[in-house]
């Protein structure tokens, strides 16, 4: 066969051959349409999830996702709330109100039966959550992102906000199932936590710092390492054993810091 009519017959059987489609990047940014899908999506496959939100950043949709579900969970647990303060006043003035000035054991008396009512009881607790899980996303944030550049890393207050911002589906998710178990049982007296080990009022102060710190790990606190690890691994590309070593450092930290407030009355 001539050479011309070889190199023809290589042409026409190449044109006739289907062009390779190259490999999709396992990289490759998930477009979500509704940031709700995208929020329900960090549970199933929260490095899609993760990749999603620093192509779009979504934060606070998914905030006030968060917010929204909190809200339901104060508004259902509220009277059980109420009746847990005044059963506390009842111990203490069962048990010290003979030796109580009788005008000390007035006041705690009359406060006891006003609990949940007034501005202090029926509208600052709804006030209360879009605050606090306010500050809990900028001081979450700022930490993810010192953290993060502490690594060698640059992770952006931004790309930390919305990492803090979608991980909290797990604090949503057990807020949801905590209120299911505050229904089911009739008492706020419930969680996955290990602080249930304890007695639900301590007395001595090393009790009382204990059952603080061991309330803060449950299965809701191990899940949000977990989206907090996959987030700065997906984000910053750093390895997932250095990521979780940020987030594992920083969790620690904020443990200590709720068990103080909780010790002193500002948390439970």
């Amino acid at each position: 066969m001539p050479d011309e009519e070889r190199d023809k017959g290589f042409n026409r059987a190449k044109r006739a051959m289907p062009l390779a489609k190259p490999l999709a990047s396992t990289n490759e940014e998930q477009v979500y349409t509704s940031p709700f899908g995208q929020y329900l999506d960090a549970v199933v496959s929260p490095a899609e999830a993760f990749r999603g939100a620093q192509a779009r950043p979504r934060w606070l949709v998914f905030f006030l996702i968060t917010i929204a579900v909190f809200l339901v969970y104060t508004f259902f647990s509220m009277p059980y709330n109420i009746e847990a303060q005044k059963e506390l006043l009842d111990e203490v003035i069962s048990t010290n109100g003979d030796t109580m000035p009788p005008e000390q054991l007035a006041q705690l008396e009359d406060y006891r039966d006003h609990i949940g009512t007034g501005f202090m009881g029926q509208v600052f607790p709804y006030l209360a959550v879009p605050v606090t899980l306010f500050l809990y996303l900028l001081v979450a944030s700022a930490g993810l992102n010192v953290g993060v550049g502490l690594t060698g890393e640059k992770l952006g207050f931004r790309n930390a906000v919305s990492i803090v911002s979608l991980a909290s589906v797990a604090m949503a998710a057990g807020a949801v199932v905590t209120l299911v178990l505050v229904l089911v049982k009739g008492d706020v007296y419930v969680g996955a936590n290990l602080g249930l080990l304890f007695p639900r009022w301590p007395t001595e102060w090393y009790t009382r710092v204990l059952k603080g710190f061991a309330s803060q790990i449950d299965i809701f606190s191990a899940w949000s390492v977990y989206l907090f690890t996959v987030g700065v691994r997906e984000v910053t590309g750093l390895a997932t054993r250095r990521s979780f070593r940020v987030v594992i450092i920083l969790w620690v930290l904020w443990a200590v810091l709720m068990t103080a407030l909780s010790y002193f009355g500002f948390a439970h």
